[in-house]
């Protein structure tokens, strides 16, 4: 009886050592601190394994697509094969004129567009100005003279008469040197352009002085001479010297339409332009 009751008093100290035991243990674990390194340490190598992490960025870069370099389109979010494409498509003469248009380079796809379409800018370009707009003509002012001896004046002085200007004064000063002068306003209408508006217009300004006319003495000239005046034909030269021959001296151009050499509406076209002394 005494032996069994020795037993059983072992067995409890051994109890109570065990639940002492435990309970160590369990404060140990419990308040013992715990590594904060958040890798996991792998049993085959011993060493740490670091998960990919995604790393977030702001892109703070706004760029015009037509004139930024391969590292602006870099920025924005672009890889090098559509930043290549951007700037080659500039090269060849393209030209973005709205965002959309960087949908035409065909590496880059609508999401791609919906990604870098807040980092874009095109300014808007101020419209060219021809030369003409820039630096605009003066007012050129016309001073009309009281008249104009069209006989002996210079395209200087015709082109100061309304709708003159330089064509026109030097067609008119041109025909009026191989004529050697008007004797009427209505000569005018033989040059190109001159209509009846333009001469109605410069009529009250026109002096037509006949003194003026630098005419052909028929008792000196030559056939060349006489046949080279636009209003004297060859048959008309032939007449006149064939008279010039038989009179020798021809007095005065009337003798010409008294005998007859010329008809009354040839030598009305040429009396202003003949002289014989």
């Amino acid at each position: 009886m005494r032996h069994t009751n020795q037993n059983w008093t072992r067995l409890g100290k051994n109890l109570s050592t065990l639940i002492v035991i435990a309970t160590i243990a369990i404060f140990f674990y419990v308040y013992t601190p715990k590594s904060n390194n958040p890798y996991p340490i792998s049993q085959d190598t011993s060493t740490y394994i670091i998960e990919e992490q995604s790393i977030e960025y702001t892109i703070d870069t706004i760029i015009n697509p037509n004139t930024a370099t391969l590292d602006d389109f870099l920025r924005i979010g672009l890889n090098a094969k559509q930043a290549q494409s951007c700037i080659n498509y500039r090269q060849k003469g393209g030209r973005f004129k709205q965002k959309q248009d960087m949908k035409k380079i065909f590496t880059i796809t609508d999401t791609d567009y919906a990604r870098i379409e807040p980092y874009i800018t095109i300014p808007v370009e101020k419209p060219q100005r021809h030369s003409s707009e820039n630096h605009p003509k003066k007012e050129i002012l016309k001073t009309t003279p009281t008249t104009v001896n069209i006989n002996t004046c210079d395209t200087t002085e015709l082109k100061q008469l309304p709708k003159i200007g330089s064509f026109r004064a030097r067609k008119i000063v041109e025909q009026r040197d191989r004529l050697g002068g008007f004797h009427t306003i209505e000569q005018l209408r033989t040059i190109y352009s001159m209509d009846d508006d333009i001469i109605n217009e410069i009529k009250p300004y026109i002096i037509i002085d006949t003194a003026d006319i630098q005419k052909i003495n028929i008792n000196t000239a030559t056939f060349k001479e006489i046949n080279s005046h636009p209003l004297i034909s060859y048959e008309q030269t032939k007449k006149i010297l064939q008279y010039k021959k038989i009179m020798n001296t021809i007095s005065t151009p009337e003798e010409l339409l008294s005998n007859n050499i010329l008809d009354k509406d040839e030598f009305e076209k040429i009396k202003f332009y003949i002289k014989t002394f």
